[in-house]
């Protein structure tokens, strides 16, 4: 899985197709129990690999923070 560099994350910088839990959390500066609650809501979008692997799009997560951003649900 690609290393995320907190410190330069941006709008513009790359991230993995698909991020762990624990990876998505750093990312948006979360703890990875508040992901694994928006996740259950509904608000973000994951893929349940198998009977424990979940794993978010970017593009699930680029569409949560504009959500997030524009104040939508």
């Amino acid at each position: 899985m690609t290393t995320i560099n907190h410190e330069e994350r941006g709008a513009s910088s790359p991230i993995a197709a698909y991020l762990s839990v624990p990876d998505a959390a750093a990312y948006l500066g979360v703890h990875p129990s508040l992901v694994y609650k928006e996740i259950r809501a509904g608000r973000l979008r994951a893929v349940k690999i198998g009977a424990k692997v979940i794993r978010i799009s970017r593009e699930a997560l680029e569409a949560y923070t504009a959500a997030q951003s524009t104040g939508a649900n």
